[in-house]
């Protein structure tokens, strides 16, 4: 039982900060967000202390965490996702990661991982959910695929079709 504690533990230190991220753009009440992240963690707990068994750790929050952000858009679904997300007023800045460097490139590449976020949160929603999990959270085509229960060439298709999507909104924006 102790090594199962210091496993959940290590798991809570590695993932938190990241599930909170992605549960911060979906869900635009950031203490809300935050509640989220936490009842992940406590459900995730309580499945493995009723002998639950969890293969691959970071695959199992991260669905957990998405029943949970589905449960709250059924309690709130009287507005639209597309209205939820321009009435957003967490900024973008404050969920990307610290920066470090102090440098210019590092100013212009924050800047602009800001903007390519906003666009992001412009997307139909399973464009949003795939490109999130996959440049965001850093999964790979296979472990979304496994979270969402489809083929992996459907999600590398979703992929593709979503960047291509965002990639027209930028060119529109700029005037190419």
């Amino acid at each position: 039982m102790r090594d199962r504690q210091r496993e959940f533990g290590e798991a809570y230190s590695r993932y938190a900060d990241e599930l909170f991220r992605h549960c911060s753009l979906r869900i635009k009440d950031r203490e809300r967000a935050l509640d989220l992240t936490q009842e992940t963690f406590m459900k995730a707990w309580a499945f493995i202390e009723r002998g639950g068994e969890v293969r691959e750790v970071r695959p199992f929050l991260y669905r957990t965490l998405r029943n949970l952000i589905i449960d709250e858009y059924r309690k709130i679904k009287p507005h639209s996702l597309e209205a939820m997300i321009e009435n957003e007023d967490v900024s973008v800045e404050v969920l990307l990661p610290a920066d470090e460097t102090n440098t210019l490139e590092a100013a212009i590449d924050r800047f602009e991982g800001a903007h390519a976020l906003e666009v992001l949160n412009t997307l139909p929603e399973p464009y949003k959910e795939v490109l999130l999990l996959r440049y965001v959270s850093g999964f790979s085509p296979s472990e979304i695929a496994t979270e969402l229960g489809e083929s992996e060439n459907a999600v590398s298709v979703r992929i593709h079709r979503g960047l291509k999507k965002m990639r027209k909104l930028l060119e529109e924006e700029n005037g190419i």
